[in-house]
């Protein structure tokens, strides 16, 4: 909205973890150095930081710079169980199986085993990046402990990175993940941003998106630390929301009080100088009566009889207003009484609360959509909230509800009561999933139908299924319910992980790469020459150095990672391209 404005190309503050914005401060330096230690040697290594300082955008950076004899698998939702684990190792690696086949632990570790020696005998390296991994259970982490055991007389076959918040440094101290605890090659604690660092970051992104370093004035930035103590996602929440403002309110530069309004916005409480200085004056004034009075009755003769006198009201200073959050609980709007004042500074709410619908009427589906107004402060307007929270029922089936909706898109039929997991259901409808943490932006762009994980207070997550996409709204299913949303309506149960399914080829049976022979290879050949025609190319079930160049191209052209290797963002680009049937959000 305000790009134009101040003559950017791109958005400089957006919270996704895109690593051409990457800034490396000396804390951040010194992390990226432990993780490429990481890429290089065996053992773990593990990367702790506080929420929004930076891990998963240096990852980002890290794996653009992947060598190419190095195979990542990169586990981004790590709430699995054990063999949900070791099923996402064989996935990312591109390790075959089939569903079911296997049933024991130990029949997974030999399928993994018998793969890592193979490509440590094509001189090969594999690493194993596990973010978030605060979420993992004490028994996966056992598990991912033992994954390290495979090797060779020489070496480690798996090389672990772990990154999470401060907490899992602390699980880490457990006495029955000391084993683990010992095997830690590098480990390092990323901090924020020291306040000399919070100008060079903001300059930098700025220069990143087309801008200039004279956006923001001195007390702006000096404001931006304080409000955030150095924290990037923060600054860069604070910093969008205040160049919004000074967009509406027609400003050319960010100042303090921008800052500070931004601030009180994103964060539910006033900028602390704010504060400090309201609690000043407010002792000042009562210094200043207490003194008058002391005066007044100082000045009057001891004898003469006191008569009680009115003391003059004191003007009161008014305490900032502190945002009370919302409760996680359904609930209507409470009129307020007449004569009630709003602050102007605090944006008017309107509530709508979605309940469970008659079973013999239908629920209308409201049309919810932000329509930021100016407000008479100059601050962005009315926001607009629907109720999320979780309804009636476990979480396991809940995820079940979400999950069945998606196949139901894809024109398959999931029981809510079949023996099989969703993911496990899948391939019987010619059907993977794939496990992804992104954006609203990611989940557009993929236009698919995507299940997605949403949390409140409680300790496990529960699901929602994305079913369209319309102007700034998406339809979601929740349990019996469906209704449309924005993405500010779930900015507080949404984190980024979703789930999609992608149809397979035929004979699907992994990921495939130069030297496999497969009939899937065939497959990819023929379609892969509707989009790059060459002459004398003959489609077969070996995969050779010339298929691999139109994959490298595809790739290439398609903004992928440039590897070779057809993996499940791949294939789901390519069936995109050929416009073959699945369902889209819109």
């Amino acid at each position: 909205m305000y790009q134009e404005h101040f003559g950017l190309q791109q958005e400089p503050f957006s919270i996704a973890p895109d690593p051409r914005f990457l800034f490396l401060s000396e804390a951040h330096n010194e992390a990226l150095a432990h993780l490429m230690y990481g890429f290089a040697h065996g053992g773990f290594v593990l990367i702790t930081g506080e929420v929004g300082t930076g891990k998963t955008t240096l990852l980002r950076n890290l794996l653009d710079r992947t060598p190419p004899e190095l195979d990542v698998a990169f586990i981004l939702n790590p709430r699995l169980t054990v063999r949900e684990l070791l099923e996402t190792l064989c996935d990312e690696l591109g390790v075959g199986y089939q569903p079911g086949e296997l049933s024991s632990v130990k029949q997974y570790i030999d399928v993994l085993n018998k793969h890592l020696l193979k490509t440590h005998q094509a001189g090969r390296s594999t690493v194993v990046i596990i973010d978030e991994a605060q979420n993992l259970s004490p028994a996966v982490l056992e598990q991912v402990r033992l994954l390290t055991n495979l090797e060779t007389n020489e070496k480690k076959l798996l090389r672990i990175i772990l990154l999470g918040q401060p907490e899992l440094a602390d699980m880490l101290d457990r006495t029955e993940l000391r084993q683990l605890a010992q095997r830690i090659t590098a480990r390092y604690h990323l901090t924020p941003l020291r306040r000399e660092d919070v100008r060079q970051y903001i300059n930098h992104r700025l220069a990143r998106a087309g801008g200039h370093p004279g956006i923001f004035s001195d007390g702006a930035i000096q404001a931006l630390f304080r409000a955030s103590k150095g924290t990037p996602r923060l600054i860069n929440v604070i910093a969008d929301r205040a160049m919004l403002g000074a967009y509406v309110e027609g400003k050319v530069q960010v100042d303090r009080t921008l800052i500070r309004r931004a601030a009180q916005e994103v964060l539910g409480n006033p900028d602390s100088e704010l504060r400090t200085y309201l609690i000043g004056a407010s002792m000042v004034v009562a210094a200043v009566v207490a003194l008058m009075v002391w005066a007044y009755f100082s000045s009057s003769d001891n004898s003469a009889e006191v008569i009680p006198t009115a003391v003059p009201t004191v003007p009161q200073v008014a305490a900032p207003q502190t945002a009370t959050p919302q409760t996680k609980t359904p609930q209507t709007a409470t009129p307020q009484p007449p004569g009630t004042t709003v602050p102007v500074s605090a944006p008017a709410v309107s509530t709508q609360t979605i309940t469970e619908p008659d079973p013999d009427r239908k629920l209308p589906e409201p049309d919810v959509k932000l329509n930021p107004s100016l407000q008479a402060d100059g601050t962005i307007g009315i926001k607009t909230d629907v109720d999320v929270s979780r309804p009636p029922g476990s979480s396991s089936f809940l995820q079940r509800q979400a999950y069945r909706a998606i196949f139901a898109a894809w024109g398959a039929d999931y029981p809510l009561d079949s023996p099989l997991i969703p993911c496990d259901f899948a391939p019987k409808a010619g059907l993977q999933c794939l496990g992804r943490r992104g954006s609203w932006g990611e989940i557009r762009q993929l236009d698919t139908p995507v299940v997605i994980e949403l949390w409140d207070d409680q300790s496990v997550p529960y699901y929602a299924g994305i079913l369209a996409h319309n102007s700034d709204n998406y339809t979601i299913t929740l349990g019996e319910r469906r209704f449309n949303v924005a993405p500010r309506d779930l900015r507080d149960h949404w984190f980024g992980s979703y789930v999609l399914l992608w149809q397979t080829p035929p004979n699907y049976n992994g990921s495939l790469r130069q030297g496999d022979d497969h009939p899937s290879v065939r497959w990819l050949h023929l379609h892969l020459l509707q989009i790059q025609p060459r002459e004398n190319s003959i489609a077969d079930t070996f995969f050779d150095a010339d298929l691999r160049e139109m994959v490298l191209q595809f790739q290439s052209s398609e903004g992928l990672v440039a590897d070779g290797i057809v993996g499940p963002l791949t294939w789901i680009r390519l069936s995109d391209r050929l416009n073959l049937p699945a369902p889209k959000l819109k």
